[in-house]
């Protein structure tokens, strides 16, 4: 269970690092409310959600610098024009429970 939650945590900061800076909404659809709590409270870094793809953490350091910053920084910072959204606010309860 703890292996599928940091997996599920670094799609999030993957996510997040991926997001289109082309000036259009930038959107990071999840699934309950966990993902985004953890984005915006996290105090593990972004190497430690990242360490498991060298490619994702060199196109993390090249993009936004040093991964020794905190989830919740950079989701505060480099991530704060991304609009974090729970599916289960905006889907019917028979489809997210679907989800789940």
């Amino acid at each position: 269970m703890a292996r599928c939650r940091r997996h599920a945590q670094a799609a999030g900061l993957q996510g997040l690092d991926h997001a289109d800076r082309s000036g259009r909404a930038a959107d990071l659809f999840v699934i309950g409310p966990e993902p985004a709590r953890f984005l915006r409270s996290s105090a593990s870094t972004a190497a430690w959600a990242l360490d498991r793809s060298p490619g994702a953490l060199r196109t993390f350091a090249s993009v936004f610098g040093s991964p020794d910053v905190a989830i919740r920084e950079f989701t505060a910072t480099h991530a704060a024009h991304v609009r974090i959204t729970d599916l289960c606010d905006v889907l019917p309860e028979p489809v997210t429970r679907l989800l789940r």
